[in-house]
């Protein structure tokens, strides 16, 4: 399903929580944002529940499209969220018409609707796309794989995060339900228990497991912002992040 102008609809119905952490860092319920750290905003770019599709595993992947190459068409029996992190695309889900997608995009299909097109416009360059799935692709390379313990219920949260140059917000929070981070710009040293702290680059990917802490977010750049894409799995309605009593 093409999403450009629903997407545009509610990033100008979403708040744009400047300088706060919003879903990320700490807890929050779609009716009620709550104060929260200096130095992060965070945005909504969609939202779809998982429904009853089939395989409760969800894959981070990017999808190298070659120059001038069109796919067959084709069906998901999960859902499915497309990035476009370079080039332009030419899509179609239907019962959408065609559109053109550029770097930053979204589109999104929902299980067996018929994807009829999916063009890269340029003749001499390849494209590429970010696939959030929960099933499988032999033509994507798979950053991340983790199995969902359950979907009944269980929606997909896709936002945008930037961190001010230099943001390290305090306290440790914990999300009902899996995590995965995707960086576009910068550099970023995070930690999430047990595991110790870890530096991620544009292109890095970074999973969270359900009720782990997650300790340190800090942008390492002091003059320049960091730039994420999250897509976070919890139970639809309920806060996505909570404190960690310590």
């Amino acid at each position: 399903m093409a999403i450009r102008n629903e997407m545009h609809r509610r990033l100008i119905l979403a708040a744009l929580l400047a300088g706060s952490s919003s879903a990320l860092l700490i807890a929050q319920t779609p009716a009620s944002p709550p104060a929260a750290p200096p130095g992060i905003a965070t945005r909504i770019l969609m939202q779809d529940s998982l429904g009853d599709t089939p395989e409760p595993k969800m894959v981070l992947s990017i999808l190298n499209v070659a120059a001038g190459v069109t796919a067959p068409a084709h069906s998901h029996k999960g859902v499915v969220f497309a990035y476009i992190l370079q080039g332009d695309i030419e899509n179609q889900v239907e019962p959408d018409p065609p559109m053109v997608y550029h770097p930053g995009d979204f589109f999104h299909e929902r299980p067996m609707q018929i994807h009829r097109l999916l063009r890269n416009l340029s003749q001499t360059e390849p494209a590429k796309i970010l696939i959030f799935q929960n099933t499988g692709t032999n033509a994507a390379s798979a950053l991340i794989q983790e199995p969902l313990a359950n979907i009944a219920n269980q929606e997909v949260t896709v936002m945008a995060l930037v961190a001010a140059p230099g943001a390290a917000p305090t306290g440790a929070h914990q999300h009902p339900g899996p995590v995965f981070a995707y960086v576009l710009k910068g550099e970023i040293e995070s930690q999430v228990d047990p595991e110790p702290a870890k530096i991620y680059r544009a292109g890095d990917a970074f999973y969270e497991p359900p009720m782990h802490a997650h300790r340190l977010f800090r942008n390492l750049s002091k003059t320049e912002p960091a730039e994420l894409l999250i897509f976070q799995v919890g139970e639809e309605g309920q806060a996505r992040a909570i404190g960690v009593q310590e």
